[in-house]
């Protein structure tokens, strides 16, 4: 996978970045110094790399999106951070490599190993959002109150899994990510020219088996709000799941390894019950492949201002 965004306009040395041991996990937390004084409330974005990356990958973006809120205001009311680790299986957290691999690598317990590794990341955001504030503001004098999520990937679809789980996550940016596992998989084992999925048998079958099905079914997007429900149930697990959440999805229209069909119909299920949601911004790119763009990372910078703007005037209306 290929990053194409700018990172000439992002000094490293201008921005803090601190490492703390939360729970067993590795996690750099960025921007933490410069909160400025006046700041009493804080948001956390986490950022969550693709397959077979590292933390290190989405630094860049961390860096741009802290420039942007810094150079928006000199003192702003609202400070911002941003929180990245190493995916479960990756980087300083890497136990087996043939379980980060596909069907076509040889990985023939591809779907079994993917969906843990992210679903295992949403359980980390989980956890780390009890934790962080102790870590980073010990002494109580800012509040950590605003919790947000991006990731590229596997870490877009890790961000579905938090958004549809996590209350405290009240928006999200998925960038070429997918809230149908099912439906990605099952589109993967047609081009990985699997026996299963051939002999008619894929769901169910020792590449994705009855056990696993179960799971997706009641942590999966499409799996809770989706898969044999109702009209009337569907539009209730949404205003219950992600009811008041903010969320841009970018998608490439041209990706093969997660093709844009395979969120279509739960997409446009969420476009239908479009009054539960605080906003949804789906853009997908023509031409594009699975790949994470300069426009892709333009998007999510303004999304991340937009989301702390809205959220401070939110606050002093309230004072």
């Amino acid at each position: 996978m290929t990053a194409l965004f700018d990172t000439t306009c992002v000094s490293a040395s201008t921005i803090s970045k601190q490492k703390h041991y939360i729970a067993g996990i590795e996690v750099t937390i960025y921007g933490a110094s410069e909160v400025a004084q006046s700041a009493t409330s804080v948001v956390c974005l986490f950022l969550l790399h693709p397959r077979l990356e590292t933390l290190t990958y989405v630094e860049p973006i961390a860096l741009r999106c802290l420039q942007a809120h810094h150079e928006s205001s000199a003192q702003p009311e609202r400070g911002l951070i941003v929180a990245s680790f190493d995916q479960r299986n990756h980087g300083t957290r890497l136990v087996s490599t043939k379980s980060n691999e596909a069907w076509r690598s040889g990985n023939e317990l591809h779907a079994i190993d993917m969906f843990g590794i992210y679903q295992g990341t949403s359980h980390d955001v989980s956890l780390l959002i009890d934790h962080v504030p102790s870590y980073v503001f010990p002494d109580g004098d800012k509040t950590v109150d605003g919790w947000l999520c991006a990731g590229v990937s596997l870490g877009g679809h890790a961000t579905w899994l938090s958004l549809v789980n996590e209350p405290r996550v009240k928006g999200g940016v998925v960038i070429i990510g997918c809230p149908d596992f099912q439906s990605v998989m099952t589109h993967r084992a047609w081009k990985s020219k699997l026996k299963s999925y051939q002999e008619d048998g894929f769901i169910g079958s020792p590449d994705y088996p009855k056990t696993l099905d179960s799971t997706v079914r009641r942590t999966d997007p499409a799996g809770i709000i989706m898969r044999d429900r109702s009209q009337v149930e569907s539009s209730r697990l949404i205003k219950e799941r992600l009811g008041g959440k903010k969320i841009l999805l970018l998608s490439g229209g041209a990706d093969k390894l997660v093709p844009y069909d395979c969120s279509k119909p739960f997409l446009d299920l969420l476009k239908a019950e479009g009054q539960s949601l605080a906003d949804l911004k789906d853009i997908v790119y023509d031409g594009v492949g699975h790949d994470c763009t300069e426009q892709m990372i333009v998007e999510l910078v303004i999304f991340v201002a937009d989301f702390l703007s809205a959220n401070t005037e939110s606050k002093s209306k309230v004072r």
